[in-house]
């Protein structure tokens, strides 16, 4: 995950997995490489909550129709991907 410190990164997932949400183990192949999969609780976790949120999307989108709904993430996803984009610079430390 770029932008995300490894000692952050290593925290949350020590909570995911505490949580029973995750499953780490190492790659055969490339002991160093740790392999992150989701386990059964996080699968259904992961559903309850995508579906909570398309919950609340047709609740506070449920004036536009689905062409501005699609609309309106493609401009999102712009804006975004713009601010992500612009975090990457050198002098911006406003990220």
């Amino acid at each position: 995950m770029a932008g995300v410190d490894p000692s952050n990164l290593v925290g949350l997932l020590n909570e995911l997995e505490d949580g029973g949400l995750i499953v780490r183990t190492r790659d055969r192949a490339d002991r160093r490489r740790g392999v992150i999969e989701l386990s059964p609780k996080g699968r259904r976790t992961l559903d309850r909550v995508d579906r909570a949120l398309r919950s609340v999307d047709d609740e506070v989108l449920a004036a536009l129709g689905e062409g501005e709904r699609t609309e309106l993430n493609t401009l999102l996803a712009r804006a975004a991907d713009g601010a992500a984009a612009s975090c990457g610079e050198p002098a911006d430390d406003s990220c």
